[in-house]
């Protein structure tokens, strides 16, 4: 990386920052980006250069989070079963220990909702849901997975279970229930997803 790509880094992680830090003090609803921009000293124009709008804020966080959880899941040794499962426990530590002001953005998320479109070119989809959409599709490819299901389907109802779990556990404070519940509301899925799967391989012994 050379001095020019370090410098647009760290502008955007500045710029993150100060609206963090804001969304913290004042709420995601109450921070516009002229405040953000007056907080992290840059015109307007540099930050429309960084993010198409507030809310690309919350895209942020959401690719950071996307991010964590492609480096803690390696396809190629684990089963996808596996991946789903260590995906569903990275998301669990970030929002356990994220700061104040990150719950802040992941309530956005959550108010803001998950859609996906055809071609995954909606912002949310380029994060969360695409990476669950490759592992759900490559377990698939090895058996492990029904093929009936399509994993732009399924993808966003895993990534709402993380998020039904996530609104219980900031109204209740309990993080014993939040990793259960979170855990519990994925295995869901993935018993539908390889109950089938399960069920031809008995029938072929039997």
């Amino acid at each position: 990386m050379n001095a020019r790509e370090r410098n647009r880094v760290r502008m955007h992680d500045d710029i993150y920052q100060a609206a963090l830090s804001l969304f913290d003090t004042r709420g995601y609803a109450d921070v516009t980006v002229d405040d953000i921009c007056e907080a992290a000293g840059i015109s307007k124009a540099t930050f429309f250069r960084y993010f198409d709008s507030k809310f690309g804020l919350v895209d942020e966080f959401n690719q950071r989070i996307a991010a964590k959880i492609d480096a803690s899941i390696d396809i190629k040794k684990m089963t996808c079963t596996e991946c789903l499962r260590q995906a569903t426990e990275t998301l669990y530590q970030e929002w356990l220990h994220s700061a104040p002001q990150i719950r802040v953005l992941a309530r956005e998320f959550v108010r803001a909702g998950t859609h996906i479109t055809e071609n995954l070119g909606d912002p949310m989809a380029r994060g969360l849901i695409a990476t669950l959409v490759s592992v759900i599709a490559e377990g698939q490819r090895r058996g492990e997975f029904d093929p009936q299901f399509d994993p732009a389907l399924v993808a966003p109802l895993i990534v709402s279970a993380w998020t039904f779990a996530f609104v219980a556990w900031v109204d209740r404070n309990d993080h014993e229930a939040f990793r259960r519940s979170v855990h519990n509301l994925v295995e869901l899925h993935i018993m539908g997803l390889t109950c089938n799967v399960a069920k031809a391989r008995s029938a072929k012994r039997a």
